[in-house]
């Protein structure tokens, strides 16, 4: 009797911790999900003015890891965040745009690379966050010109 008990215990405690892995994985995917919502709808630019958007308050400073342009979405950042994902992490829902935006390379060498391509290493991007304060500005409409 007492092995069985012994059995059916072990087997609770298996199961029990397994469940607790399930329910992380499953909380890390839901977090994953929803950083991925919000980061699509980030806007990253080179310059200081969002089109549609020209007032905005700055949250500030954030550096992710990048390829060779800020605002890529291609492909799979392995270093670590991407910039919108850095931003996200960084200031929450409130980040609405990066803006002057800059890219540049870091050498996995203990020299600095001549040629990013010619080089191991990777790129990093940063920017300022900013949250957008009005409403933004509607597409131009067509303007109906009236007969005389």
């Amino acid at each position: 009797m007492r092995p069985a008990f012994l059995v059916v215990t072990i087997a609770i405690i298996a199961l029990a911790g397994c469940s607790g892995v399930e329910q992380d994985v499953a909380h890390l995917q839901q977090e994953q999900d929803a950083i991925s919502a919000a980061t699509k709808k980030i806007k990253v630019v080179a310059r200081a003015n969002v089109k549609g958007n020209p007032q905005y308050t700055m949250l500030g400073r954030v550096e992710g890891y990048c390829f060779n342009l800020p605002n890529s979405t291609g492909g799979q950042v392995i270093h670590g965040d991407g910039l919108r994902a850095a931003a996200y992490r960084k200031y929450g829902v409130q980040v609405d745009a990066i803006v002057n935006t800059t890219v540049w390379f870091v050498s996995d060498d203990d020299y600095g690379a001549f040629e990013p391509y010619t080089e191991g290493g990777y790129f990093e991007c940063g920017g300022t966050a900013v949250h957008f304060t009005n409403q933004p500005t509607p597409a131009a409409s067509p303007t109906s010109s009236r007969a005389s």
